[in-house]
């Protein structure tokens, strides 16, 4: 199996957003990045990025968020065949490619797409303004072993939202956990630092707790510079 990591850019924020508490006030870069997975039963992308559209789709975020595009991963998989995405959660930093992969199939926690298509008031900035309903979505509600080989499994971390899900890989005998924004950084693990977008703050300590307890296995961090 070979294993990809796309960087799609930045996100310049308040720090505030990433480490709850720490850091208020200063402006950082955060890395937002994709992953393309060959499979002898498949292409997998996990997560699709922000688009290069952000300036017409991002509204009022741009107040708090402003992209840096890299690479749009629309052009860096042009031409090539992508079965499966598994979208770690639809917030639109993570998600707003999806629709140029129509010919994929979506798999997300039913409960992630619903809050996606209704979310709260406090979650709503976060999710796309429009979730299009016309493609094709595999929904499930708890792990997945996506090849039944253990080499792509999908685990339910609910904490950021309701739906989230991390990716655990292993590539030829190396695991890889792909924590999404289960975890933003190691220093939100390293201090307990809630993220600044929250559905619920039990879930995220119980996800900070999974994680210290993985053995050998590199975690790749939702918003943090991968260590090589």
């Amino acid at each position: 199996m070979e294993f990809e990591i796309i960087k799609n850019g930045y996100l310049e924020c308040d720090k505030g957003f990433v480490t709850l508490g720490r850091g208020m006030g200063k402006k950082v870069k955060i890395p937002v990045f994709c992953f393309f997975v060959k499979h002898k039963k498949g292409n997998v992308l996990i997560d699709t990025g922000f688009s290069s559209s952000f300036k017409e789709t991002w509204g009022n975020r741009l107040k708090f968020f402003m992209p840096v595009l890299e690479n749009n991963i629309a052009d860096c998989l042009k031409g090539i065949s992508v079965n499966y995405i598994i979208n770690t959660h639809l917030h639109i930093d993570h998600s707003e490619n999806n629709p140029f992969f129509n010919d994929a199939e979506i798999i997300v926690q039913k409960e992630e797409y619903e809050s996606a298509c209704k979310p709260m008031p406090y979650q709503k900035p976060a999710y796309s303004d429009k979730i299009d309903k016309n493609l094709k979505y595999r929904f499930i509600n708890e792990d997945l072993d996506l090849f039944g080989d253990g080499a792509v499994k999908i685990i339910k971390t609910s904490g950021h939202t309701k739906g989230h899900q991390s990716v655990l890989l292993n590539v030829n005998g190396k695991n890889i956990f792909i924590a999404g924004d289960a975890c933003y950084s190691s220093e939100n693990l390293k201090y307990n630092c809630l993220p600044g977008i929250i559905w619920n703050p039990d879930k995220v300590m119980e996800c900070y707790e999974m994680l210290r307890n993985l053995k050998n296995t590199q975690i790749i961090f939702g918003h943090e510079e991968i260590k090589k």
